[in-house]
């Protein structure tokens, strides 16, 4: 099944934020990645999968979503950095392409909103 890039963004974002909260809260958890054999939400449905508490998995649950919203309004720059502090695999042009696409979704709800 094919995702939108819209959804692999998402994906990607969930991923850093729950690799954020996990370090946070299980840091015997914490995820490593092969760039190689990356796919946007692996992270978050691994660990989901592996963990056994589920009072530690409702907080770190609720504390990447908290994260995901942060981290849709960050800029570029700022986005790679985060996504290499924990682990995520990203480059340059798509912390770029991440950042502007949820720069003109906050610009479209505004213009709409007018």
């Amino acid at each position: 099944m094919d995702i939108t890039k819209n959804q692999q963004f998402h994906l990607i974002l969930a991923d850093i934020a729950m690799a954020m909260a996990i370090s946070v809260m299980d840091a015997a958890g914490r995820p490593s990645v092969e760039a190689a054999g990356y796919q946007p939400g692996s992270i978050r449905d691994n660990w989901l999968r592996q963990a056994a508490d589920k009072a530690l998995t409702q907080r770190v649950t609720a504390l990447a979503n908290a994260g995901l919203a942060s981290l849709s309004n960050l800029p570029a720059s700022e986005l790679l950095d985060k996504a290499e502090r924990f682990g995520v695999p990203m480059d340059t042009a798509l912390a770029q392409e991440i950042a502007v696409h949820f720069k003109e979704k906050r610009e479209a709800v505004l213009t709409y909103n007018r």
